[in-house]
């Protein structure tokens, strides 16, 4: 062979395996051991990187972005002192997104090309927010957050009842659980893609139960006064009033509309409360009458394997942990991202695609009682992890300060709901 055709040869080759490694930087994925891995998994250290987006400053941050992101924090420290995911331990790159949507963006792009998936994303306008991008990306969100729109994005992993169904629920517990018949009813939420949610609930409940709504009042998010939405509810006579609000707007209705001689029957969102509201003394008597509508193995209650789990976690990794609903709720939360993993592990394809595949495989997913066992899928209703409800007295003589009125339950309407 001549000195040309060998150098002919030569550029041919060299122009085949860089054709090769452009395609695999594209993709970001590499093998190793047998495992597909893509951006944020160092194969040969054996590590996974997740993100968490989370308020760490800010309104929402010590009620309920600290102690959530705490949950997945201490979860994940049991883990990896454990042995990791099938060896793979995991590390958590978080940021503080101070409930703020545009914050939220920024903090996505500064990390979406160092994790492989977003293991909390708490808020609902901030995941919102972000939904489009990790689409883009294909990076899994888990999302601290109820919506029930984000059912529809099949990105997002959710845990938990909608709030659109923790509404229905708590007016079925009134109209068929308490037999009150056409009950005067109204609704005080935030302007923005929680409340509307919220709201959305609101309506498709008073068309299934024949309500006696009386009223809709909106808030914008940096509101600090409610006398008009109060007196609006009041001026109505509205008995029963759901607030799908955040704790610290919470705080302030229920004591405006005290001030003002008005105390219907309160009735909380999940997010709307917080234990950290009881540590105003003069809100303790307002809220011990307010419901708020929930689920979950109740603090302490060792009869349930997840939170004896979580109990035996905290002794040892989080000694000075209060009981907190927001804490168990990330905790479970990142039961379900570890059963993610371990699939993907299982299936040897850590790559996001990968990721994306192991969650809408995931059937019936024990979650040791601290939510009822989940099963995913890929379709919106599948996507719907759970629907039941429970309804609670705000009781501070509790461990996490409530106290169940009603056994765990489904209404009609959120049976029948379709997303």
């Amino acid at each position: 062979m001549t000195i040309k055709k060998l150098f002919s040869a030569w550029v041919l080759t060299l122009v085949t395996v860089l054709v090769v490694l452009s395609g695999c930087a594209s993709t970001g994925s590499s093998s190793s051991g047998g495992i597909k891995a893509g951006v944020g998994v160092d194969v040969t250290n054996k590590t996974i990187t997740l993100g968490i987006l989370s308020p760490f400053s800010g309104p929402v941050a010590d009620p309920i972005g600290k102690p959530l992101a705490r949950g997945v924090e201490v979860f994940f420290k049991s883990i990896n002192n454990h042995g990791g995911i099938d060896g793979f331990k995991v590390n958590l790159l978080e940021k503080d997104s101070q409930y703020n949507p545009q914050i939220q963006v920024q903090l996505y792009n500064q990390i979406h090309n160092q994790v492989l998936m977003i293991a909390d994303s708490l808020g609902t306008p901030t995941t919102v927010a972000i939904k489009d991008l990790a689409a883009a990306d294909r990076i899994l969100i888990s999302a601290a957050t109820l919506s029930s729109a984000l059912a529809r994005e099949k990105y997002i992993v959710l845990v938990g009842t909608p709030y659109r169904l923790q509404v229905e629920n708590a007016f079925d517990y009134i109209v068929n659980k308490l037999n009150v018949k056409s009950p005067a009813t109204g609704i005080i939420y935030q302007n923005d893609d929680y409340g509307q949610d919220g709201l959305t609930g609101y309506q498709e409940a008073v068309s299934a139960y024949q309500l006696h709504d009386v009223g809709k009042a909106s808030y914008g998010t940096t509101d600090t006064d409610f006398t008009a939405q109060v007196s609006q509810m009041k001026a109505a006579s509205a008995k029963y009033v759901f607030l799908t609000s955040i704790p610290t707007a919470t705080a302030k209705i229920i004591g405006t509309a005290h001030a003002l001689g008005y105390d219907p029957q309160w009735i909380l969102q999940s997010p709307a409360f917080s234990t950290r509201l009881l540590l105003v003394p003069s809100l303790v008597p307002l809220l011990s009458k307010a419901w708020i509508v929930s689920q979950g193995a109740t603090w302490g209650d060792r009869s349930k394997p997840g939170m004896s789990s979580l109990l035996d976690d905290v002794a040892k990794y989080a000694p000075d942990q209060n009981p907190d609903g927001f804490f168990e709720f990330g905790y479970t939360e990142s039961k379900i991202t570890y059963a993610i993993l371990k699939k993907a592990i299982e299936n040897k394809d850590l790559t996001r695609d990968g990721v994306f595949k192991a969650f809408e495989s995931l059937k019936n997913v024990d979650l040791g009682g601290l939510l009822p066992n989940v099963t995913y899928g890929s379709s919106p209703n599948e996507r719907v992890p759970t629907r039941d409800s429970v309804v609670y007295i705000i009781d501070p003589s509790q461990p996490t300060s409530i106290r169940a009125l009603s056994d765990d339950f489904v209404g009609t309407a959120a049976l029948k709901s379709q997303f």
